[in-house]
Formats: C-alpha cells, structure tokens, sequence
C-alpha cells in the first residue's frame, strides 16, 4: 500500500490562491504559539485537514508539541459510538450478507463514511468487494477485524477515522475458532521517532472439539507490529481440576476486553477472568466474585472497561438482581460491589421496552454511571443509569432500531481526541 495519509471522507482541501494569500497575509504573522493556540481549539476533523492549507500548517500540527496541547485542551471529549454486527451461533451458518457491520452513535462526527469500514474492501476482486469483514476489536482509536472467508484468513488494522489501513500477514493456523485480543500503545505525532505499535492475540484451546468440552491447554498465537511477525507460546493449567480449566469456544464473547494494559475474557476460564500481558507473556485467572460463582453458561453477565476500571456485570435468576462489579487495587482480585437493582425497581421511560427480555451488552466506557442492554424484544439498545434506575433509549442521531436474524454482537468503540496513526509493518509487503 502507498504511504499512509491523513485523509477525511477521502478528499483533500483545494489549493486555492485565495488561502495562499490568506496564509501569507493573515496567518504568516502570527507566532507558532499563537497559531497553535488558535489551531487546538478546532475539532479533530478540521484540525486535521488544516494540514492541506501550507506548508507551515502541516509541520506545526505533524509535531508532538501541537499534539500534547491539543490532548491538553480537549483531554475530556472522547466520542463513543457502539459497533454492531449479527454472527452466527457456528462458524458458517450465516449468508455474508447479513452480517454486515452498521455503527449507533451519538456524535456527528461518526457520519464520516470511513466508520463502515467499506474502504477495506479492494477493488481488486470482484468477490472481495461482495465479502463481510468481521469487527473484533478496538483500542486506542484503531480497529482489528478480519475476512474469515479468505484462505488463509486475513487480518486488518484499521483507523476508520482517516482510513488507514494494513493488512498482517497470515497467522501461523487457519483456526477460526479462536478467542481474539487487541491492544495498541498510540504515538499521535507523526515527527516522533516513536512509532504507534500494537498486538494481536489469537488463543485456541487445544484438544477441544465441542463448545463446552474443558481443556487444561491453550495456545496463543501474537502478532507483534514492531516485530512484523507472528509468535507461538502455550501456556498449560498448573491444576486438573475443572475449575483451572478452559471452555473450548463461546461465539458470544471471543474478544478481550482490554485495561490497563492487560487483555481480559470472561468465556474462556471456567472459574473467572482469563488475563493475559501481551508486554511480558504472564497469564493468570482473576476469580469472580463469591456471590456468583457459578457456571457462566447460567448467567446474564458482560465485563467491560469504564473510564480505566475493569467490571463485570450480571443477572441472576435466584434473585432476579442486576449486579455491577468492579476490580480494584490495581487487578489484584478483590471486587466492589458498586450496584445492586431488582428488576422491579428499573424504571422504564418506553413502553415498549421488556425488562424481562433484556441481555446485559457492556458497560458505559467513558460514563460510570451507565450501563447498556439489548432488548430483544424491540430490536434497541437500552441505556440504565444506576444513580436513577431509569432504564431509557440512548440519544442516538437516528433511530436504532436493528432488525437482525440473530442476537447482535456489539464492541464499544472510543474515538480518542487525537487520530492514532497506523504503523507500517516493515517485514510484509502491503503494496
């Protein structure tokens, strides 16, 4: 691929004589510091194409100074939209096309086309233009999906925002069947000579051939950016014991949920939270809390990231309570109960929302208090904030109704306030 470039909507500003002599009448006699304070002050979108406008423009705005002021000044104004797709309960069993990725979301900002991820699709082959990329993971303002059809599959790396993309080279098996993680140290400034890197982890529970058959044994294959290359390390229960050991595959949670660092699952161990360091190889299991200690296979439940804290939510039949957890002194495994509601305390601001037809979906990322669910019952997505118990439709920009075949897969995506650029991978070839 040609060398990656900040582009929106696929288009740059024109080189108009009248911002030539704009720029040289007005802006020339402004400082650097006077044009950087007034230059933070745009949103991302335009602070960005205001590359095009000089010379002068893009290397202010390229250096990592521009970009510590502008994370400075707009250090509260994350975006946060949620992604969607159907997936099939077994691999295979569902027409690509219903599968494609739609994205509900309350931010202007993510009507840019670049957020349906279609860029990926190349103009190369006609029956690559027709696939579905499945969405797996977000971090940092970068996206991982993959094209499963293709043999071997592919992975992308993407940033919809400014429609960066690579593409990894093959991993070392073609088993689809696996549990996947993502995470990405950004660097902003495109002058630092440190670059964006990233992981991606694929696990695969070895000498399973069923869902719910146990395993003391996984295999983790990690792409690493730096590297440019794909790396094998197993890791084996140290205990027989069925509660040290590993369920082979759920299709509703495959993806990590990342925080502080560290990869988590919370469908792969069967008893708790599966955790991987992806910086030092270290793998452990972090308990779930002794209330609800019993078979995932039995619970309403979700984990999630909220503002830098790791937490687990779940329904229970025994009570018909909503819990909300969250880990603290730093992962260690001690859980505080932050919420506890009966579903006959939720109270509901539209009559057509079932509570009794709720699943739990994820907790807010930026917003502690709130906490989403999918209603089966009316195709929407449900918001509850535990301060007022009220349970109400998000404040999406268009109706979010999703009409789909199957229970939908849903990823919080978080755009930060500043584009995370997409590092080329020295060792493959993306031309």
């Amino acid at each position: 691929m040609a060398e990656l470039e900040v582009m929106f909507d696929g288009s740059s500003l024109p080189k108009h004589k009248s911002v030539e002599s704009v720029s040289s009448s007005v802006f020339d006699k402004l400082t650097d510091e006077l044009l950087i304070e007034t230059l933070i002050r745009l949103p991302i979108k335009p602070a960005n194409l205001c590359k095009c406008v000089s010379i002068r423009f893009r290397s202010l705005i390229s250096t990592s100074y521009f970009v510590r002021c502008y994370l400075n000044h707009h250090q509260i104004n994350n975006s946060f939209a949620l992604y969607y797709q159907s997936k099939p309960t077994f691999h295979n069993m569902i027409r690509p096309s219903l599968m494609g990725i739609d994205i509900a979301f309350g931010f202007p900002i993510f009507e840019s086309p670049g957020f349906s991820l279609s860029f990926l699709a190349s103009s190369d082959s006609e029956q690559q233009n027709q696939e579905t990329f499945q969405y797996l993971a977000s971090n940092n303002g970068l996206v991982l999906c993959c094209a499963a059809m293709r043999r071997p599959i592919v992975y992308f790396v993407c940033n919809p925002l400014t429609k960066q993309w690579i593409s990894l080279p093959p991993p070392p098996s073609n088993v689809k069947t696996v549990y996947t993680g993502f995470i990405c140290n950004p660097q902003y400034s495109c002058n630092d000579d440190r670059k964006t890197s990233f992981k991606v982890v694929r696990i695969e529970v070895v000498k399973c051939e069923s869902p719910r058959q146990l395993s003391g044994t996984l295999k983790l294959e990690i792409f690493c950016s730096i590297l440019g290359k794909w790396t094998e390390e197993y890791f084996m229960s140290s205990s027989n014991l069925d509660h040290e050991l590993f369920y082979g595959w759920n299709y509703r949670c495959p993806s990590a949920v990342v925080c502080d660092g560290l990869l988590h699952w919370d469908t792969l161990s069967n008893c708790g939270i599966f955790t991987y360091d992806p910086y030092n190889g270290e793998c452990r299991t972090i308990e779930l809390p002794r209330e609800i200690r019993k078979p995932l296979w039995a619970l309403k439940y979700c984990l999630g990231e909220s503002s830098g804290c790791l937490r687990y939510a779940n329904f229970s039949w025994d009570d018909t309570n909503y819990r909300v957890w969250e880990l603290k002194n730093g992962g260690e495994g001690e859980w505080l109960l932050l919420h506890k509601v009966h579903l006959d305390e939720m109270k509901s601001t539209v009559e057509t929302i079932n509570k009794g037809c709720m699943g739990l979906l994820s907790p807010h990322p930026l917003d502690q208090d709130v906490v989403f669910f999918w209603c089966r019952s009316s195709c929407r997505i449900v918001e509850y904030n535990m301060r007022n118990k009220i349970l109400k439709l998000p404040c999406f920009l268009r109706d979010m109704k999703i009409i789909s075949l199957l229970s939908p897969m849903f990823f919080p995506f978080v755009l930060p306030c500043w584009p995370t650029t997409v590092p080329l991978i020295k060792q493959h070839d993306l031309s």
